[in-house]
């Protein structure tokens, strides 16, 4: 018995090296410098947990938000929980307001409902910026959570969606916003289709040390790290920019 624990021991400090030593190699990359060490840890640390590759973790599927928690794609959580045999089935009743998700475990056949909305989304003063734009998606990504959370805990280890930790309202009344009530989406502002969002991803992916700069610009000036959120007068100036800096830095390198 004592010779298995001490395995175990053995074992966990055996892992913690290779992750210290994998963030230590991270850091030496100019791309990875701006997650610092606590949250290239943090996020290699969390994707060997739930069973993602660290590389793949730190290069978007998930991301450390300043109040010390892990985020993960909507994407990434989907597939974890359909990878570990699970199902979820959105209902029929599903549209742009509202989305119904159900789930049901292999192993026990346990079966949960989560909905989310849009009127969620307005009470819980998240409802601005990319909701305009990418009601279903948005919806569907916080169903997702919620039922995760209730029913597949052991697949997710306490990751929340992209987004849900960073909108929250004390991130934002850090950051100095006045006021986070809710108010319909200007007319006049007409932000970037999801052609122009691939576009632009596709363009970032070249680089992904300024990707982190240029979404730290976006968060700034649009309080939000998501493309979409770009508006569609403004794109090509920022198109042309990303091109000029991506081309730019492959110069450089070569």
């Amino acid at each position: 018995m004592t010779n298995d624990v001490e395995k175990k021991e053995d074992g966990a400090i055996f892992d913690l090296k290779n992750t210290q030593k994998l963030c230590d190699m991270l850091m030496q990359y100019p791309r990875y410098q701006k997650m610092g060490p606590e949250g290239i840890f943090a996020i290699v640390q969390k994707a060997r947990s739930v069973g993602l590759n660290p590389l793949d973790a730190v290069n978007g599927s998930l991301w450390f938000t300043p109040q010390g928690k892990v985020e993960m794609s909507a994407e990434t959580m989907n597939e974890l929980i359909r990878r570990a045999g699970h199902s979820i089935t959105k209902d029929k009743k599903s549209d742009d307001n509202i989305c119904i998700l159900h789930g049901k475990r292999a192993d026990s056949g346990d079966t949960w409902c989560e909905s989310f909305s849009i009127e969620d989304a307005k009470r819980a003063k998240i409802y601005r910026n990319v909701w305009f734009t990418y009601p279903r998606n948005m919806c569907f990504a916080r169903a997702l959570s919620n039922l995760a959370r209730q029913l597949f805990p052991d697949v997710i280890k306490g990751c929340y969606v992209e987004g849900e930790i960073s909108d929250a309202a004390p991130l934002h009344e850090e950051r100095g916003v006045q006021s986070l009530e809710y108010v319909d989406p200007p007319i006049e502002q007409k932000l970037v289709s999801e052609e122009q969002v691939q576009q632009m991803k596709e363009a970032l992916s070249l680089d992904p040390e300024f990707e982190n700069r240029f979404r730290d610009y976006i968060e700034k000036k649009y309080d939000s790290r998501s493309l979409a959120v770009i508006p569609e007068s403004s794109f090509e100036f920022l198109y042309e920019r990303v091109l000029t800096n991506v081309n730019k830095e492959q110069t450089q390198e070569a």
